[in-house]
This record gives C-alpha cells, sequence and structure tokens, in this order.
C-alpha cells in the first residue's frame, strides 16, 4: 500500500491479460481496487481480445469537439465495432485529495508506456486544482461504468469495494449523443467492453454513445452534461430551431420511459384472454417509429422479443421467424445469450415453444365452453440492459 497517512481500503493491482495466440500482444491493466475483489476476477483470466487489422472505425481531431470517433465505411445495424480492455479501472468513490494524488499516480505507473501515453491524449475537463493527476482527470472525464457482479461480497462492510470505473483508448473517442448510433456492452467474464452499432451508420459518420439517461427532457439531460462534462450537448435532439419541436420530443421521450414500465406486456396478455390478440403487438408497433425518430434504438430487442413471444403463441410461424432475425440482427453482441436462443427458434420455432399456438387453441376452447379468461403458465421475458451507460461514476 501506499505510505501515507490516509489509510486506504484500496491496492494497486495488474492484470495481464495472455494472448490468444502467440503472435498476438497481452493486454494489461491497471487497477486499483479493493483487495477483496482480487480473488473474485474471473480466473483462470481470460485471454486478450486480438487485434484488428482493419477496424471500421477511425479517430479523428474535430475543430470543436475533441478527438472523435467517425466510421471508416459503412457499419450495420447490430455490428461488432471494437472489443476492448480498460487500460486502468479506479474506484468510482472519491478519494481523499492528497492520498489520493499518490494512489492515481501509482496506477498510471503500472501502466505500460505506449499505452500511458495514449491515455494521456484522452479527454479532460477537469482543472489540475479539481484533479492533480491525469489519471483522475482522465477518468473522472470519461470513464465508464463497470459493473463487477460477484455472487458475494468477501467485506460487505466496504460497499465502495464494488463499484469502479473504466479507461478505455478508443470506446472513450466517442463523443456523446442524445441519440446514440452506438452503445456498449462490459462483460466481466472477459474483462472487456464490446462496442456495437445501433443502427446504420455511413461511412464518414461519427460514432457516438450516450452520457446521460436519453429518455430524459433536454433539460434533465443539460443538467447531468453541463456539469460532469462542461459542454453544452449540441446533437440534433438538443438544437431545434423551433421550440415546439423541443417540447414534442422531450413529450415523447417521457411516454417512451413511462412505457416502458408500464407498457401492456406479453406476460400479462399471455394469461389474459380478454385482451385482443393482438393488444400487446399492435401496442410496441405503435411505438417503434417513436423509439426511431428518437433516436433511442437500445430500446427496440425488448419490444421486438415481446412481439414474437405474442406470434409465438397465436401460432404464425412465418412471424415469429421475421422478429426472430431482426431481434438476432441488433442483439449479438448486446445479448449474446438471447441472440443465441433466437437462432435456435428460427431453426424450429414450433418445437422451442411449450405454448405454440396455446392462445389459439384456448379461444377456440372458450368459444366452446363460453369461458371468458383462462389462466395459462407464461414465458420469462427479456428485460435487460437497455443503454450502455458512459456516465462517470468516479465522481461521488
Amino acid at each position: 500500500m501506499p505510505s501515507t497517512s490516509y489509510e486506504s481500503p484500496y491496492v494497486h493491482h495488474v492484470i495481464t491479460l495472455p494472448p490468444a495466440l502467440p503472435s498476438y500482444p497481452p493486454a494489461t491493466i491497471s487497477t486499483l481496487m479493493h483487495p477483496s475483489m482480487i480473488p473474485l476476477l474471473p480466473s483462470p483470466l481470460p485471454t486478450a481480445a486480438p487485434p484488428v487489422d482493419n477496424p471500421p472505425f477511425k479517430v479523428i481531431k474535430t475543430p470543436d469537439r475533441g478527438f472523435g470517433m467517425f466510421a471508416a465505411r459503412r457499419i450495420e445495424e447490430g455490428s461488432l465495432i471494437i472489443v476492448e480492455h480498460p487500460v486502468f479501472v479506479v474506484p468510482a468513490m472519491p478519494l481523499p485529495q492528497n492520498a489520493g494524488i499518490e494512489l492515481y499516480e501509482g496506477v498510471a505507473q503500472r501502466m505500460p508506456r505506449p499505452e500511458y501515453e495514449e491515455m494521456t491524449t484522452l479527454a479532460n475537463c477537469r482543472s489540475n486544482e479539481e484533479c492533480p493527476t491525469i489519471v483522475e482527470g482522465v477518468a473522472r472525464t470519461n470513464a465508464l461504468n463497470l459493473q463487477f457482479r460477484f455472487p458475494e461480497f468477501a467485506d460487505s462492510t466496504f460497499e465502495g469495494g464494488r463499484h469502479y470505473g473504466g479507461a478505455f483508448l478508443k470506446i472513450n473517442r466517442c463523443n456523446h449523443s442524445c441519440g446514440p448510433n452506438a452503445a456498449y456492452r462490459w462483460d466481466v467474464s472477459k474483462l472487456a467492453a464490446t462496442l456495437y452499432a445501433l443502427r446504420d451508420i455511413s461511412e464518414g459518420e461519427e460514432i457516438t454513445i450516450t452520457y446521460a439517461d436519453p429518455l430524459q427532457s433536454r433539460a434533465a439531460r443539460l443538467k447531468k452534461l453541463e456539469p460532469d462534462y462542461r459542454f453544452t450537448c449540441d446533437c440534433h435532439w438538443c438544437t431545434f430551431k423551433d421550440p415546439l419541436d423541443q417540447e414534442k420530443s422531450d413529450a415523447t421521450r417521457e411516454y417512451l420511459k413511462s412505457y416502458v414500465s408500464t407498457h401492456p406486456s406479453y406476460r400479462k396478455w399471455s394469461t389474459d384472454l380478454c385482451l385482443p390478440d393482438t393488444f400487446v403487438i399492435d401496442s410496441h408497433m405503435a411505438v417503434l417509429p417513436m423509439i426511431i425518430q428518437e433516436g433511442v434504438e437500445a430500446m427496440l430487442p425488448l419490444f421486438f422479443e415481446e412481439i414474437l413471444r405474442c406470434y409465438a403463441e397465436l401460432g404464425h410461424e412465418d412471424q415469429v421467424k421475421l422478429w426472430a432475425k431482426k431481434t438476432i440482427r441488433i442483439t449479438r453482441y448486446s445479448n449474446p445469450a438471447l441472440a443465441g436462443e433466437l437462432e435456435r427458434i428460427v431453426e424450429d420455432p414450433v418445437g422451442h415453444f411449450a405454448k405454440w399456438g396455446s392462445r389459439t387453441k384456448l379461444r377456440q376452447v372458450q368459444g366452446r365452453r363460453g369461458r371468458k379468461q383462462i389462466e395459462v403458465v407464461d414465458d420469462d421475458f427479456f428485460m435487460g440492459n437497455l443503454f450502455g451507460s458512459s456516465m462517470v461514476e468516479v465522481e461521488g
């Protein structure tokens, strides 16, 4: 531990990921972690993500937004952009400034020199008075929230040991948009984040992620962005010329945010024959254009999957395959487990669902017996993390 009057609960720990092939480089992650976390890291360690010879992006310095990531060629919806390990991981909880200087410097000293040099070119919106070290400044400007979800935490009395932020040399080049065309997924088993396209990205178009909850109003988004990142968002959804258009956008996002928690769900519909057979399908189809209009395509998988499950209970094989393929396309990297299940559904939709066509059959039974409602057992449905969040969690 660092020799300081501050009794640090953290220790420096370097994670070296072995290369997948002898010709590939290893990956080094310099960390500042609670010691009880170290034995809970993946074991054996995953191999380092292989280098990409022809990445679909390039990093370019912009006139007024620092560096940015831009598409080097057309990137299709749902496609992989990059898999990347963090160059450093630090606690989300703020550290006392005097002691923090030594601790953050220790993180920098344990980074390979080339990675350190590149890290120093990442955006840093903090003054030297606020963040005397480059690691802290870069972390508080760029750090992605990394969840380490272990079954048990060895020291439950120190909750701060669970929450960390990580800096990425490439993903952190993505600037912000309130209608992002990309998102990331952190995978603790691989100690890597996967950046993927939320919609088609044209060659030369900037690749963006969101730094704030995009379903909030513009005023609420700015309230997050301006103090934390020191800029006023100038994306399409924040710069409508007509104030009425801004109000409409805010109202639509508020409606979508409410719809996530209050929408007519497959779960309820599947147990209630009083609801029309296309009730959920029609409701979701009505909001899909709103999602696309507001550029929040990360919401689509939730509703796509519910639509295909409704069609399964109605026994519509062609529609199940259609919506399964749509969902696979956009979840291949955001939710690989779901994409794998849906690929099996495409191969044999009838055999996959225990309740295939059950609603149609129950309607027939209801017609014969005059029942108004028949209870059936429902399937689980996907309710995953909708947006990768780049909101800095190292500020406290």
